[in-house]
């Protein structure tokens, strides 16, 4: 059995790292490492007995069922790396969240993020673009609100974290029932069963809403969210010139229809605004693009199970998708010829328009099927139609900050409207050679219409329990994924483009008490190729080009010659004190690289070396709880500037050559939040209130160039002209939360 003295020295000890890089920090942190006895973040979980099955945790299981796979709806594959966990509880506790469980995933081992007001997860080095998300089994495109193409990340979740049962989140090597992404499966799960009617509401700094979770007669539950943001009551700004405005609904509905049949229905929704208005007076504001953002995406499915005898079930998914964007952005004109340029009044030029419009049906079957005690197989097949219908016009390009020349360039207009299909089957077997080892294999083939491209994808891994408290595991994937459509259809030649692909290899250990307190390390190695690059900047790949919600859009022609290598170990723990407090740590070392057509490896935008995360909560009875965390890592890597060509053109001209050659100061912060719960007979309401960023450290977002100065000013003092721009200050969040 593991101590707790070995865990929670390893929480101190990695606190302590962070400590050195920061003092002030963590000292604040180090004082009060605690946190409550459901607190899984960061941590594995691990069986307490034998291993007796491998099926996927897509599937929703009735409890009749008497396979090994039992209840897939908190599954785990312990054949492959195990799932990072999070309950609803944990995620609204936790200090610095918002009640975002996407925000909650990114302290996660492996896992960063693009900057505080995003909650993208980028796992491993990886795009956003490579995640997929599942909602009671059913795969919806983007959860996130204010999201562009090509992405899967936003500024704030569609689903509500009180609707949520737990997530699930698989950072690589996971087994090949999943549809094809290169680096994490993140499983969520809604409430269900409850054994009485159960509404919440609940009214803060972010936002107002509400849920009923209802029991249905015979066997079965509805659960029906909906939330609205109130951000735009209380500031103009949240860092990105403008405030997000956003409403989302949910309905989740689970039903047993005999002993054998089980349905599960959802509905997912959400509309969105954001007005991005720089400062025309400021003369340090650094962007001159004004942008006009709406959109609004839905997921509706349904998902039957049927049960053929103890030892075999299936379900079958039917879902649609549909998401659509509008965007209008003009360029604030300024006249640089003398001096500072500083009018209340700028010329407004229309540089890009985008109406998008992306809609997507898919059709699955998945088979469990044990045979006698020994194997376990699955199998299954998917159809997948996607619609298409883009209008994006950026007719006069743009004086590129990727180009010294002072023309605009890589204009571009594109109107698609066309249908795709992909077509792919998997098969998966698991041979339980003893009690304590596990041997799985299988793979995919994938067949994409757009370019006519096929792709087969092995599977392979095994877990071996050392005692009933430390298990090994080892896992090797391939993974193929097409480029968004977007890039697609934005040039001629990106029609070539290939399935971008991934080599997962993951090992890792496992030690557990048996009860809370568990440790573990685990190393990988991700290999890309046919990942798309720039034909024209030889330096440039697709993994160095930053999000552009808020800067003008630039898209330009691609190739598949781009490889890439990410590789870390990951280390983490989490020990419990009593009843009252307990703590997690992980730190993590990685290096993220892509090398575009001059084949030189480079850092990508999300190569962090090092990174160090810490949490912890303390409750005192049923009334008081305190949480906090700590995150810590190695600066950003930024492009600078070639000062002197930018000076002379009064414009940001990136230095191609230097390609996230710099890196920028450390990032560290203090979260923290208090919870006081008043008991009103059977009702609840809890009162919260919490700050980010409690020290206000100033982290380090990038250099940006200012615009608004004039030529003769920057070519006198360039330096002058780059400004440091920060991310969140202290900010608060506060509210009321009301269960009956």
């Amino acid at each position: 059995m593991l101590p707790k003295s070995v865990l929670l020295t390893f929480v101190v000890m990695t606190c302590s790292l962070a400590k050195a890089q920061a003092p002030l920090a963590a000292q604040i942190a180090e004082s009060r490492v605690v946190n409550d006895g459901k607190f899984t973040l960061g941590a594995k979980e691990l069986p307490e007995a034998p291993i007796s099955s491998t099926a996927n945790p897509n599937a929703i299981v009735s409890t009749t069922v008497q396979v090994t796979a039992g209840d897939q709806s908190n599954a785990v594959d312990h054949n492959a790396p195990e799932a990072f966990h999070a309950s609803a509880e944990d995620i609204s506790a936790s200090a610095g969240t918002y009640g975002d469980f996407s925000r909650y995933l990114q302290l996660f081992p492996g896992v960063v993020f693009n900057t505080d007001e995003s909650n993208d997860i980028l796992v491993r080095g990886g795009n956003p673009i490579e995640n997929l998300y599942l909602v009671d089994g059913i795969e919806v495109p983007n959860i996130n609100h204010i999201a562009t193409e090509a992405s899967t990340g936003g500024l704030v979740s569609m689903i509500d974290t009180s609707s949520l049962e737990n997530v699930d989140l698989r950072t690589g090597g996971y087994d090949a029932s999943y549809e094809e992404r290169l680096s994490s499966v993140v499983d969520i799960r809604t409430l269900g069963a409850p054994k009485g009617p159960h509404t919440e509401m609940d009214a803060g700094f972010v936002g107002a809403g509400g849920l009923t979770d209802l029991p249905l007669s015979g066997s079965g539950s509805m659960l029906v969210s909906a939330h609205r943001s109130l951000l735009n009551l209380f500031t103009k700004d949240i860092g990105l010139n403008g405030v997000p405005i956003y409403t989302n609904a949910l309905i989740s509905v689970h039903r047993k229809l005999t002993s054998s049949d089980e349905i599960s229905v959802l509905a997912l929704g959400g509309v969105d605004s954001i007005d991005i208005q720089p400062a025309s007076i400021d003369p340090a504001e650094t962007n001159t693009i004004q942008t006009q953002y709406s959109g609004w995406r839905e997921t509706s499915g349904v998902r039957w199970q049927h049960t053929f005898s103890n030892h075999n079930f299936g379900n079958m998914t039917l879902s649609d998708s549909e998401q659509h964007e509008t965007i209008d952005q003009q360029d604030q004109y300024f006249n640089h010829s003398s001096g500072l340029s500083n009018p209340r009044n700028p010329v407004l030029t229309p540089v890009y328009s985008e109406l998008t419009h992306d809609g997507t049906t898919n059709l699955r079957y998945d088979d469990y099927h044990d045979i006698g005690s020994k194997m376990t197989v699955i199998v299954g097949g998917a159809l997948h139609s996607y619609r298409v219908d883009y209008d994006v016009a950026q007719p006069q390009g743009e004086q590129s900050p990727l180009s010294a020349n002072p023309t605009h360039s890589d204009a571009t207009s594109f109107a698609p409207n066309f249908m795709s299909l992909e077509r792919g089957g998997y098969a998966e077997a698991t041979l339980h050679i003893t009690d304590r080892w596990s041997l799985s294999g299988g793979g995919r083939s994938e067949s994409f219409q757009f370019g006519g491209h096929n792709a087969v994808t092995p599977r392979l891994s095994s877990t071996l329990l050392l005692s009933p408290h430390i298990g090994v595991h080892a896992s090797f994937g391939e993974y193929a994924q097409m480029p968004p459509f977007v890039y697609l259809t934005s040039w001629p030649q990106n029609y070539g483009l290939e399935p971008i692909h991934a080599r997962h290899i993951v090992a890792g250990f496992d030690v557990s008490d048996g009860k809370s307190n568990k440790m573990g390390l685990e190393i990988y190695q991700k290999n890309y190729h046919n990942y798309p690059v720039s034909t024209e900047y030889p330096t440039l790949s697709l993994a160095n080009m930053v999000d552009t919600l808020g800067q003008q859009f630039l898209w330009i022609p691609l190739t598949s010659q781009g490889t890439g290598v990410t590789r870390g170990a990951e280390l983490f723990g989490q020990a419990h004190l009593g009843s009252h407090f307990a703590g997690q740590a992980n730190i993590a070392y990685a290096r993220a690289e892509f090398a575009a057509s001059d084949g030189i490896l480079r850092p990508g935008n999300f190569d962090y070396p090092i990174v160090v995360n810490c949490a912890g909560t303390y409750r005192s009875g049923k009334r008081y709880e305190a949480s906090w965390r700590y995150e810590y890592s190695t600066g950003r890597p930024y492009t600078p500037f070639v000062l002197s060509a930018s000076a002379a053109q009064g414009r940001p001209i990136y230095e191609l050559s230097q390609i996230n050659a710099l890196r920028g100061p450390a990032y560290s912060r203090l979260d923290g939040q208090v919870d006081r719960t008043f008991f009103l007979g059977s009702h609840r309401l809890i009162a919260y209130a919490g700050l980010e960023n409690i020290l206000n450290h100033q982290n380090l977002l990038g250099y940006y160039w200012l615009p608004r100065y004039g030529v003769k000013l920057c070519e006198s003092n360039p330096e002058h002209c780059v400004e440091p721009q920060y991310q969140m200050s202290r900010f608060p969040n506060f509210g009321l939360r009301y269960a009956f």
